[in-house]
């Protein structure tokens, strides 16, 4: 069995009097791809940044790769890669100088050549990334999260906005590090996509971790077993 990479311990954060994250316990396998889904507010992203080291719980503990986020946090950093919705990137920067400057900023680098190579970047290093379609925006803010060879790739709704085309293309990158024995965590309100490519999901509501297993598992527990995961997503991510 793979051991945890990853584990949280009844995390609380709140912001005023809302609690974003209510006693969340979580722990990820070498290894494994972890969909987070919830509808919107319902913590998904403030649970995925407390993994990040992005931000600081109130209360419980975040460990890993076994190191507590409290006093290694810039160790883990050097091992995980990030890729958020939006990459605040300068607005005069081309693709080429962006995996530059993040390669720079890390001890660990993997070969940039191969990378480009990997993600189809090359003809594109000579443009600004703010001019580059939504597509390949999303494909130069993943190579800058690959950029360390990390360990864990952390994935924020990476293809939210993209035609189908592009959404394809993007999985069948992201595929390729999987195979590596990458563990990648993402966001995602796309069901199909959280059904065919993650090995488990975690379905977080107000703030709550309401249930967290193999797509097959939570579909079966439906009262109607040719459901999908748009039908487990409405029955336990939805208000009612």
């Amino acid at each position: 069995m793979n051991k945890s990479v990853i584990e949280l311990t009844n995390i609380v954060k709140s912001y005023g009097n809302v609690k974003a994250v209510d006693g969340i316990s979580l722990q990820v396998k070498k290894g494994e791809v972890l969909g987070i889904i919830g509808a919107n507010g319902a913590g998904k992203s403030t649970t995925l940044e407390i993994m990040m080291g992005l931000r600081k719980p109130d209360s419980g503990s975040v460990k890993v790769l076994d190191m507590d986020m409290t006093v290694a946090s810039d160790e883990i950093k050097q091992k995980i890669g990030i890729q958020l919705q939006q990459t605040a990137l300068y607005d005069r920067i081309k693709v080429k100088e962006a995996l530059e400057l993040f390669s720079s900023y890390y001890v660990k680098k993997r070969d940039i050549k191969e990378i480009i190579q990997t993600l189809g970047l090359e003809p594109y290093l000579n443009k600004y990334v703010k001019n580059l379609s939504g597509g390949w925006q999303q494909r130069t803010s993943l190579a800058l999260a690959l950029i360390n060879d990390p360990e864990i790739i952390f994935l924020d709704e990476p293809t939210t906005g993209l035609d189908p085309q592009a959404r394809l293309e993007l999985w069948a990158c992201i595929n390729k590090y999987r195979a590596e024995g990458k563990t990648i965590i993402l966001s995602t309100h796309y069901m199909d996509e959280a059904q065919r490519h993650c090995d488990r999901i975690a379905i977080i509501k107000k703030g709550k971790l309401v249930s967290c297993d193999k797509p097959k598992r939570l579909i079966e527990l439906l009262k109607n077993r040719d459901g999908t995961m748009e039908d487990v997503y409405l029955q336990y991510a939805v208000e009612r």
